[in-house]
Order: C-alpha cells, then structure tokens, then sequence
C-alpha cells in the first residue's frame, strides 16, 4: 500500500536545504563571508578550529543587522536583496536566496553578535538546530560575528562523509582566497588552528594576488579587454604554470564561478605555449550586464549560465592572448636568488657581500629557474635572497620604481637590439651582448619562437593575398601510413595544415601523400615530420588555436637543437631575427629565449659597488 503523502516536519526540510547549501565547512565560510561582503565590510577576519568542523567565526565590520531582525534573519527565505520576481533577473549582491543563515542554523549551534551603526549597542542571536536559544542585548563594535559551533552534529551521516580535518581547513581557506581576489579592495584575514594562513591587506588586485598565490605572483601579468564585456584581471606567463586547473580562478560580475567553458578560453590562448598536461593560474574576471548573466540555477550560487557564452569566450580568449604578446624579459637580477649566503653588516651600505666556500657545508647555486622555485619554497633565511625580499610580488610595475641597485624589468626583446654574438657554450647556449648588458640565450627556444611568428605571419599574408602559403614541393612525394582516428582529425585540421604550407591529400585506405611542406622544414624528413604532427593533432578547440598548437609543433620539429653547432654568421642571423621577432619573450612551448645579466646585476653578484 502507498504510504500516504504529507508535510515533512520542519526539522527535517531544514536539514535537507540544509544540505544543499552546506555541505561543508567551506560552505558555511563562503555563505558567511558572502553575507559579509554585501553589507559592504571592508575587514572580513576568519578563525577556524579543526577545518571548521569545532568552531568557525567570521567577524566584519559592514552595516550589521537590526537587533529586532536577528530572529528573521536565520529564517528560511528571508533575505534584504530582493522584493520582486523580476529582481531576479538582475542579482547584483552575492547572496539572495535566504537561505545560508537559516541553513547553517539548522546543523550547528549559531551565535550572531550584530550592531548597526545607528544602535548603541549590539544584540547576539543564540540558536541550535534551528531553534532559537538565547536572544538578548551584547556588546560589540558596529559590524557582525556569526560563530559556527558544532557544525553538523544532529546530521551524523553528514560528518562521515566529510575529508579530513587538514583537507576541510584547505577548502576553507580556498574559499576565503577566492572571495579576496573576487574583492581585493577587501581585507582579509584567515587563522586555521591558531596560525595565520592568509592575510590579504586590502588594496589593489596584485596586492591581494601576492598574498594567495605568494611569490608566484611575480609570474602574473595584467588582462585588459575593454569592450561592452569586459575582461580583467591577472593570468601567468608561459613560463610559469602548474599541474592542475585549480589556480585559475574565474570571476563573473564578482562572483567566483566554476564553468568550464571559460577555462577553456583562457586555456586556448595559451595553445602551443604550455607544456602538455600544465595549466595556467591567476584570476580572469569578466564584468558584464547582469542581465546576460542567470545566477540562479544552482543551491550555492557556484555555477552561473550565460545569455551569449560564445560571445564571452570570444572575449576571455582574445582579452588573455593579447595579455600573452606582452611579457615582460627575464632579468637575472630580479629572478635569481642571492648567489652564496650572505653576510649580515657587511661594508657598501648593507649589500650583502658574496661569500664562495669550499666543502660539504657550501651553499649548492642551481640554474634559473629552479633556485627561484627553491628559494620561493623556503623561508627567507633559507632562500638568502634580498633581491627577492626587496622586490613587490607583482615586479616593479608602472606605478613603482626598483631601489638602487635594482634593475627594471620593463624591456621588450627589441630592446636588447643590436644583439652580438660572442660565443657558444660546449652545452650549446648562446652568449650574446648588447647595450642592456649580458645575454644568454636558448638557441631552439629562440629559433623556434622565430619560425613559430613566420609560419603564422606567412600563413595570415596569404589569406590577405588571396594565395596559397609559401611551400617547398618536393622532389618524390612523400605517403605516410596512418591510423582511422588519424585521418578523422587531419579532416578537422586540412585547411589549417594547408595555411601553413602543407599540402596532404587522402591516398587511399589509411594512407596520406605530402607533396609540399612549409619552406622552413625542407631539410626535415617530411614522413616523420607529417607523422608526428598527425600523432600531436590537437583534438576540439576553434580554429585559431589548432593552428596556432600546429604551428607551434610545426617550429619545434623544423628549430635547430640545443647542442647543435652554429657557426658565428648563423648565431648572428639567429640574434638579428630574434629581437625583430613580436609576440612576447618565451618561445611557444613557455621556455624563455633568453636571460639578461646586466651590469648592476653582475655587480652585485660579484659584490662590487653600483655605478
């Protein structure tokens, strides 16, 4: 017999939206701080005990809620953001829902402390499980505390589904990180069992990056794309990049969302610049009509739809690339820690003078990048780095200048013209000078971001001409056995290959004949050239980025090798075209052409006063 249908007690749909909004500390954070942030706090400080799981609390110091409202405020669809239905088509605050407080009050003990800035006093709010306790007059500066004990402890079956006590404080702390580059101009503050674990000031953007992503914030560099969509914020260097997509934060109208086809836009501006499997971080924050935007169709507000997501991909993507085209040279002086440990109180005016020693006690110098990576990791005694210690996180910008002694890292590679060969390296590195000092230089990262630019300025010329790409035939056609999944994506990819100088034609069952390849690898071998390019076919994405991923795998065969012998006619024509060469310093795969020793930072290495 069918059980008869009725009303489930409050309790029990409490606990069931419950669930929906909080299914872990980390929420209960987010909604905290969210509630904290539309009532215009410029302080949001976060304390947690054992993940959050024993205590949490979140203090602010925004417009605070009347004391007569505290009750209606932990109620289920209560809120002040708004009055109408056609409110929702324009949400502009983080929360509206009405039901964060109700939820959290629902599975834990609560206390709000609240004071606006019209009372003379505050009031606290004390409830359990949803039902109010103590409701009565307190003392506290104009703001609200909301204290989170206990947190699931009528839902056991919750707890047991929950990580451990470490992997709960990381969500949370993520989620603090998220709301600070989402509102940078918001300070925040963020203690975990006692120890402070993130303290963003308050200010601009990179500011606030440098505090959640540390040093690696001097890896960041600004988006710009003004239009009626606007993209903003700051997104790595090629050079610099991590095994997972979990630093890339991606921000709509303030908000941080999780949607995937925005992290594929600013992905594909990096196509052909990182190595296979590597991700880039930042924050990327598109500002547009609240009304293109439909936040409400998930429980936590984390997921977003957008009215013209095509037209906002368009956007990230171009707004992250042409971010790309501009990176800054990488200075030596800046990026290379302090080379052998400093002696404190040393003559020049507190330089630390350099100090080699001998022995199984001397200091190990490991190669650029990897001393910057170790001394990021380490403390500051450990990494004996002052450039690094002097240095803002973001690299001195526009808006400051290095102390003296510092060099600025504000060139282009044209800058370093005219560049001369004066050797090379039984390892095969280039070592050039010019007026910006010392240079070193990759020979295939340099040649390969040469032939990378050619390929795709000879590929746009000749759409503009209306002619095919320049092209060696060659003298015996070349056919080249291939798999069916092979030649599924050579048909996505043809009249890419053909813009670039290829000329591959079907051949029968699983076969291809190449009878012309781009004029840069004529002196490859066009079987295995063709081969690897069809095994490295990028799958998916616009047509922009698969050529741009083709040209760059089409460079790296057809570059010369590190290691490779050039004579000095060759280093010199490699040089000439590489400071001539746009589209920023690394070469398509992320690895910088080359690194500057210049004069003040050789003078410090070697502990000689500045000129």
């Amino acid at each position: 017999m069918t059980a008869p249908i009725r009303l489930l007690p409050p309790q029990v749909a409490d606990a069931i939206a419950a669930g929906e909004v909080v299914e872990r500390p980390a929420a209960a954070v987010k909604e905290l701080c969210e509630n904290a942030l539309d009532a215009g706090a410029t302080r949001i400080d976060v304390d947690l005990e054992a993940g959050g799981l024993v205590r949490i609390v979140v203090a602010d110091d925004g417009a605070g809620i009347p004391g007569d409202q505290l009750r209606l405020a932990i109620a289920r669809h209560a809120t002040s953001k708004l009055e109408t239905v056609d409110d929702l088509a324009r949400v502009r605050s983080l929360g509206f829902r009405g039901e964060a407080l109700a939820s959290i009050a629902a599975v834990s003990d609560l206390r709000i402390t609240s004071r606006t800035a019209g009372e003379e006093g505050a009031w606290l709010l004390h409830a359990r499980a949803g039902e109010v306790l103590e409701h009565r007059a307190a003392a506290r500066a104009p703001g609200t505390t909301a204290e989170v004990c206990d947190l699931f402890h009528n839902t056991p079956a919750r707890l047991a589904f929950l990580r451990t006590e470490r992997s709960e404080s990381a969500a949370a702390v993520r989620a603090v990180s998220d709301l600070a580059l989402t509102h940078p101009e918001v300070g925040f503050s963020c203690r975990s069992d006692d120890r402070l674990v993130l303290r963003s000031p308050g200010g601009s953007l990179i500011d606030t990056a440098a505090a959640v992503f540390g040093r690696d914030a001097g890896e960041l560099i600004a988006v710009e794309g003004a239009s009626e969509i606007a993209v903003s914020g700051l997104i790595s260097e090629p050079r610099s990049h991590r095994g997972s997509r979990t630093g890339l934060v991606i921000v709509i109208n303030r908000r941080r969302v999780h949607n995937r086809a925005l992290v594929v836009a600013v992905e594909e501006a990096y196509a052909g610049l990182l190595p296979m499997g590597r991700h880039p971080f930042g924050v990327v924050e598109v500002t547009l009509d609240p009304a293109m935007v439909d936040v409400n169709v998930h429980p936590t507000k984390r997921e977003v739809r957008l009215r013209e997501e095509g037209r906002v991909f368009t956007a990230v993507q171009h707004a992250c690339w042409s971010a790309l085209q501009e990176a800054r040279l990488s200075l030596a002086g800046i990026r290379l820690p302090q080379l052998g440990g400093g002696l404190p109180g040393a003559a020049g005016g507190g330089e630390p003078e350099l100090e080699l020693r001998e022995g199984p006690g001397s200091r190990m110098v490991e190669p650029w990048p990897y001393a910057l990576r170790e001394a990021a990791g380490a403390t500051p005694a450990q990494a004996g780095s002052p450039a690094l210690d002097q240095a803002p996180p973001g690299g001195w910008g526009a808006s400051s200048e290095p102390p003296a002694g510092q060099p600025s890292p504000d060139h282009r590679l044209a800058d370093l013209a005219p560049l001369r060969p004066l050797a090379q390296t039984s390892e095969g590195w280039l070592v050039a000078e010019s007026p910006g000092g010392l240079v070193l230089v990759d020979p295939h990262a340099a040649h390969e971001k040469i032939l990378y630019a050619e390929l795709l300025a000879e590929g746009d010329a000749a759409v503009r001409e209306g002619r095919p790409a320049t092209s060696q035939l060659l003298l015996v056609d070349s056919v080249v056995s291939v798999e069916a999944a092979g030649m599924e994506r050579l048909s996505e990819s043809f009249d890419i290959l053909a813009g670039l100088g290829f000329q591959l034609e079907a051949f029968g069952p699983g076969l291809i004949r190449c009878s012309a390849v781009p004029a840069a690898t004529a002196s490859l071998d066009p079987e295995r050239l063709v081969r690897d390019l069809l095994d490295s076919l990028p799958a998916g994405g616009d047509a922009p980025a698969r050529r741009r991923r083709l040209a760059a795998l089409t460079a790296c065969h057809a570059a010369v090798r590190l290691g490779d012998r050039l004579d000095p006619r060759e280093q010199l024509r490699l040089l000439e075209r590489l400071v001539v060469t746009p589209g920023g310093l690394t070469c398509p795969h992320g690895r910088p052409t080359v690194i500057v020793l210049d004069d003040r930072s050789l003078r410090r290495a070697f502990g000689r006063p500045t000129v």
